[in-house]
């Protein structure tokens, strides 16, 4: 059997990815779209809801009236798209900081989520220990 010289994660970006889940706005030629972003990283961002744009398309999102980025659309399957932004983010960038608060408060919704189940299981586990 051959072996290729990459391994199917030879694409993949090395950046650590931020989920966000959060609603934004693309402006492309005049034209706004809504769309969801997925997550984020220094490089980029992932968007869902995007409809009638092509890879190379140069864009610009707009998060609130204070915070918008450029990018081009880097990669779009379906309805999906990944972005590459114009200028990496830094970690002092005003847009990096309001989307690492978002990512915080959805991390910090999984964890109590999840400790919610455990201490159900660990609840029901009581009850049928007793029975």
């Amino acid at each position: 059997m051959r072996t290729l010289p990459f391994t199917r994660h030879f694409l993949r970006r090395k950046d650590k990815r931020h989920l966000v889940n959060c609603a934004a706005m693309i402006e492309h030629r005049g034209i706004s779209h809504n769309v969801q972003v997925v997550d984020f990283s220094s490089g980029g961002l992932r968007i869902d809801r995007l409809t009638g744009l092509a890879v190379g398309d140069r864009i610009t999102i707009t998060f609130t009236p204070e915070f918008s980025i450029e990018g081009t659309i880097a990669w779009l399957v379906w309805h999906k798209a990944g972005v590459r932004l114009a200028q990496p983010f830094s970690e002092e960038d005003p847009v990096y900081q309001y989307l690492v608060g978002l990512a915080a408060t959805v991390e910090h919704t999984h964890v109590r989520a999840i400790a919610a189940l455990a201490q159900q299981e660990a609840i029901k586990s009581q009850q049928t220990d007793i029975v």
